[in-house]
């Protein structure tokens, strides 16, 4: 039997759902424009520097150089760290950069590029699909 605080209830998670694929679809647009845009070049890892979070807990994030096509050097860290180092000091990865903003820089790996739109997109689904079935019982 459905009850009235079952469909209000249910109907807020779709909508926070609903939200939440909303925000990366357009985190996923502004990484496809980046990605599409961007300069390709190989970056060298000179260090992964460890962040500790206010948990007590840390991450630690590559800091990458590399040289842009009109020979300027740049160095940057990635937004995206990890538990463990992913990268060993003096490894070569592929970097993405704005032509006329090349501070603004990422690794052009899956996570990096597209993690946190993914990530956003997935809660989405479950938070849509838990309130779709809530709705409905």
């Amino acid at each position: 039997m459905k009850t009235k605080s079952n469909r209000i209830g249910g109907s807020i998670f779709a909508i926070i759902g609903l939200l939440m694929m909303i925000g990366a679809w357009m985190l996923f647009q502004n990484d496809q424009k980046f990605a599409k845009e961007a300069a390709s070049a190989t970056g060298t890892v000179v260090e992964s520097v460890y962040v500790k979070s206010r948990k007590g807990k840390g991450s630690y994030y590559p800091v990458v150089e590399f040289q842009t096509a009109e020979g300027k050097r740049m160095t940057f860290r990635s937004d995206t760290g990890r538990g463990r180092p992913d990268y060993e000091n003096g490894e070569q990865v592929s970097i993405l950069y704005e032509k006329q903003n090349p501070a603004n820089a990422k690794i052009a790996g899956f996570w990096e590029l597209w993690g946190l739109s993914a990530v956003l997109a997935v809660f989405g689904l479950i938070f849509m699909g838990v309130g779709l079935k809530i709705s409905r019982s």
